[in-house]
């Protein structure tokens, strides 16, 4: 009996421990599980420093809608703010600004002095200007019908330089002299100067009368810059052919006549002003041709500085590892970084992506920590470009005001390693107080209603863009060929589109006048008429195209053909 009981005892504790066992499990399942729910309802990829581990060297010219973020892949952390910090700092690269004059330049009475005074204030660590003038300059004697018909005056470019001087802001004037010479070789008179005569993107290197040229557009330009210690001649994105006549007198390759023409034009800026330091964009002298041809390279070293620029905010393994870098810090004394805080993302864009453009810079900082000490400490600057035009021909892109935010956000992003998240603040204000900078420093900025004007603009044209969009659901081509819509409904969104199209045409009105204290009319001229125009034309369209319909008063039987 004691025997039966005894394995009545161990069979209830078997039961009891495989019992305990089997809840165990569960509950480890429903933890888990708990766990994955919770992680997966919670979960935004966060960047970290190894998210910038590639960039491609190449700049995406185009884009599908310049009024989304290009950058949808990198979600930003809940707290609105990446506080991750980078290991190396800024504080051993001189940051400059750079103004692309190409597109939009501002009246100089009522920009320079208040914006100098704004980059001053905000202690952001802003060394200098690189001011891009391309045919704004007043230039004299052969070049007096080839520029801006409303350049500056030479009162303007010693205004210019007198408040970057009481500001302790250097001054670097860039002055293309290979490509991106569309302003000169566009006009008729100056047609035999172009590599290829078809197209006027790029200056010959077969024409003394070139060197001619450029000795005089150098001289002009550096007289009028006496303070200037620093030179930048372009000669980025020259696609050169050799395909001018007098080219086949000299037989060389692309690659040399490059590289003979650059050390033509640095004597020349030598001559006119022996100490100066010369830099030159590095996209051509990155080429293979160069990479696998040192010595060709070696010809450049201690007439210029390479200016590296990368405007993306992944940073490609291509370039990360290049071997230029190498062949940079021993060829050159110093190289230039730059990166973009407007332009270098949509070449039609009414509205600045500073998350973007932000990105980019921190890409920068990631890349120079990555690189060994000795290559490290051959960049000696960081240009934040800010373009205007993609080239002479190409539509204006991000004016300056709407680019306040991504250039603060930049800036901030260089000196901290941070992220500020937001694509577009509207509130001065309150991106000053995200950067624990005083608001009040907000009135020195000109334009500032602009930025908050084209912010409404811009909001105004999507909910427009929507009801346009909307209205072609409720009369379709086919019901409205026939008349045949759904009349009180069609009404109720032509009345609130005529709404819309007048609170637009309040809203231009007053952004005219705001543009017209900081811009010249053609400029306002040319800014509406590409971003405001097409809209009016739309809604112009469909009100008459759907007119007919709306005065439907009665309807065929169906079918309708």
């Amino acid at each position: 009996m004691r025997s039966f009981n005894s394995r009545v005892f161990i069979f209830k504790m078997r039961r009891l421990f495989e019992l305990l066992i089997l809840t165990l499990f569960f509950l480890i399942l429903f933890t888990i599980g708990s766990k994955w729910t919770t992680s997966k309802s919670k979960f935004k990829p966060t960047i970290d420093n190894d998210t910038f581990k590639y960039l491609s060297p190449k700049l995406n010219l185009i884009s599908s809608n310049s009024f989304v973020s290009q950058d949808k892949s990198l979600n930003l952390n809940d707290d609105n703010m990446i506080t991750k910090q980078l290991n190396s700092k800024a504080d051993n690269l001189d940051k400059y600004i750079h103004l692309d004059l190409k597109g939009a330049p501002p009246l100089a009475d009522k920009f320079y002095e208040n914006f100098f005074d704004f980059i001053d204030k905000i202690q952001m660590g802003v060394k200098g200007i690189l001011i891009e003038y391309e045919d704004m300059l007043p230039l004299e004697g052969r070049f007096v019908n080839t520029t801006h018909r409303l350049h500056y005056t030479k009162s303007d470019i010693e205004l210019i330089q007198t408040s970057a001087r009481s500001h302790q802001l250097e001054v670097i004037p860039l002055i293309q002299t290979f490509g991106h010479l569309e302003w000169l070789l566009k006009l008729e008179q100056l047609q035999l100067y172009r590599d290829d005569l078809n197209s006027p993107m790029v200056i010959t290197p077969c024409l003394n009368d070139t060197y001619i040229l450029l000795e005089d557009l150098l001289k002009q330009t550096l007289d009028m810059h006496p303070y200037s210690n620093t030179i930048h001649i372009g000669c980025d994105e020259v696609i050169l052919t050799n395909s001018h006549p007098n080219c086949r007198e000299i037989q060389m390759d692309i690659s040399q006549r490059y590289v003979e023409h650059v050390k033509r034009v640095a004597n020349i800026v030598r001559r006119i002003r022996p100490a100066i330091r010369i830099l030159i964009w590095d996209d051509v002298i990155r080429g293979d041709q160069f990479l696998m041809n040192e010595k060709l390279l070696n010809e450049l070293k201690g007439l210029v500085q390479p200016v590296a620029w990368n405007y993306h905010p992944i940073f490609d393994e291509s370039y990360v590892y290049s071997p230029v870098w190498n062949i940079y810090s021993k060829l050159f004394s110093t190289t230039w970084a730059a990166s973009a805080f407007k332009g270098g993302l949509n070449r039609y864009s009414m509205q600045t992506n500073a998350t973007h453009h932000a990105l980019n810079n921190r890409a920068w900082l990631q890349f120079l920590e990555s690189l060994s000490t000795e290559k490290k400490t051959s960049f000696s600057a960081i240009i934040l470009t800010g373009w205007s035009r993609f080239d002479h021909f190409m539509p204006l892109c991000d004016l300056l005001p709407t680019a306040y935010q991504s250039l603060i956000s930049s800036l901030y992003a260089i000196n901290t390693g941070k992220i500020l998240p937001n694509d577009y603040i509207n509130d001065c204000d309150a991106l000053m107080n995200l950067i624990e900078k005083d608001g009040q420093l907000c009135q020195s900025l000109p334009g500032l209603s602009i930025w908050s004007g084209i912010s409404s603009l811009a909001s105004s044209l999507a909910q427009i863009d929507d009801r346009l969009t909307f209205l072609h659901t409720v009369a379709p081509s086919y019901n409205r060929k026939h008349r045949f819509v759904r009349r009180y409904e069609l009404d109720s969104r032509l009345n609130e589109l005529q709404i819309l199209q007048t609170d637009l045409l309040t809203m231009t009105q007053s952004l005219h006048k705001q543009f017209s204290e900081l811009y010249s009319i053609d400029i306002i001229d040319e800014w509406f008429d590409l971003y405001i125009s097409p809209t009016l034309g739309r809604i112009n369209s469909t009100l008459f195209e759907f007119s007919s319909a709306r005065n439907q008063t009665f309807w065929s039987r169906r079918p309708l053909i």
